[in-house]
């Protein structure tokens, strides 16, 4: 299988199981670069390690829910270089900022953007493009109807890692 469409509602979780199963692989075997493009974005909880299934990535983390902010920090101290871009002057946006801007300090390999009429939204790696209808929200994962489609195939992946760079940058 290199391309599954996953439609959610309320009561599925496939959406947040597939995130899980996607920050894990990449906390496992880090991207060089990761792009998380979302007009809304939260610090949403993104691996459940109640049972300290994943204490050996972070022992840190033990029994308890992982946020969003926290993935993306340990994954710039790995070496992945993660730029989000998100929708200028958004709600959301700006708290999730400031926990970015308290877990990592004045790295090189953290790029935020904010753009004023973004409605794209995806998430890429070196090894896999999700894309879709859905925000980086707890209602976007949890809630509302959402549609994504998840890519490993190597020439699609490929292909959108390039326009991901021409459109978001890349960091050296």
């Amino acid at each position: 299988m290199t391309r599954r469409y996953i439609h959610s509602s309320q009561s599925t979780w496939e959406i947040a199981d597939l995130l899980q199963s996607i920050f894990v692989s990449e906390l496992l075997n880090p991207s060089h670069s990761l792009w998380i493009v979302s007009p809304w974005i939260s610090d949403i909880q993104v691996i459940d390690n109640r049972s300290n299934q994943f204490v050996t990535i972070e022992p840190e983390w033990a029994n308890r829910m992982v946020l969003l902010s926290e993935v993306i920090a340990k994954l710039v101290d790995l070496g992945t270089r993660v730029i989000v871009g998100l929708k200028k002057d958004e709600p959301h946006n700006p708290a999730f900022i400031s926990k970015l801007d308290q877990r990592i300090v004045n790295s090189p390999y953290l790029r935020v953007i904010p753009r004023s009429l973004l409605h794209a939204k995806g998430i890429i790696s070196d090894r896999f493009y999700l894309s879709g209808s859905m925000n980086i929200t707890f209602n976007g994962i949890s809630l509302n109807d959402e549609t994504v489609l998840f890519v490993t195939d190597v020439e699609e992946v490929a292909h959108n890692r390039i326009s991901f760079m021409e459109k978001w940058g890349y960091i050296e």
